[in-house]
């Protein structure tokens, strides 16, 4: 029962925790910018939060990666084959993951434009160069996408490993990308899920729209 009661804790008290290292990344981007003399930063709120955010994942991405090897994501991932498109890759930490002898090419959309010298470097040192193309903008800009390449009916396979936690209108975006799906083409989704718990269940979904919230203000 003490065990149980600890668990339950540390699964409430994590995604504060998580809040709290976002809160203290804007406090520390806000000091450098101050110290470089940075002022014009100031007047645009999504540097701010790329900036934050960008520090946040590189931090803390690891380890939510390392989290999942016991997970299904690494079998999932796994299948991904022809024209693949990765929601938010971040720093490229699910890259090892995919068979490139089953892929074409790879878009990955990564708004974060700070995550990209890591992303990129990621791309090199699995070899990707060729396949992976960065595509600079949010999954909700399809306009932006089709842009870059990335149009319905064309993918083979789409890879959002816990993305959609953080989007306002999950279901929206989900009927949106099966558009860009050639007929047979997979989604494959690892996400969040809802907790049979009643307790856990209500308190999760309390955070969820805290984190949503704060996702939309300040970039988590």
């Amino acid at each position: 029962m003490g065990l149980e009661l600890t668990n339950r804790a540390a699964s409430y008290t994590g995604p504060s925790l998580y809040v709290a290292y976002s809160l203290y990344d804007w406090l520390l981007v806000l000091i450098n910018v101050v110290i470089t003399l940075d002022f014009g930063a100031l007047g645009d709120l999504s540097t701010l939060k790329d900036r934050a955010f960008a520090k946040l994942w590189l931090a803390w991405g690891p380890q939510f990666t390392a989290n999942e090897n016991e997970s299904a994501v690494p079998a999932l991932l796994a299948g991904a084959y022809g024209v693949v498109v990765e929601l938010g890759p971040g720093s490229g930490n699910q890259l090892p993951r995919l068979d490139i002898s089953k892929i074409e090419k790879i878009y990955g959309v990564e708004p974060v434009v700070s995550l990209h010298p890591a992303l990129r470097l990621s791309i090199k040192e699995n070899k990707m160069n060729d396949i992976y193309n960065i595509v600079p903008c949010s999954i909700e800009d399809g306009t932006e996408m089709m842009r870059y390449g990335v149009i319905p009916g064309t993918i083979d396979t789409i890879i959002s490993i816990q993305v959609l936690c953080s989007v306002p209108k999950p279901q929206e975006t989900i009927q949106k990308l099966y558009q860009l799906l050639k007929p047979g083409g997979q989604l494959i989704i690892y996400e969040h899920v809802r907790n049979e718990d009643m307790v856990s269940r209500q308190i999760q979904s309390e955070l969820r729209i805290l984190l949503v919230k704060l996702s939309s203000i300040v970039g988590l």
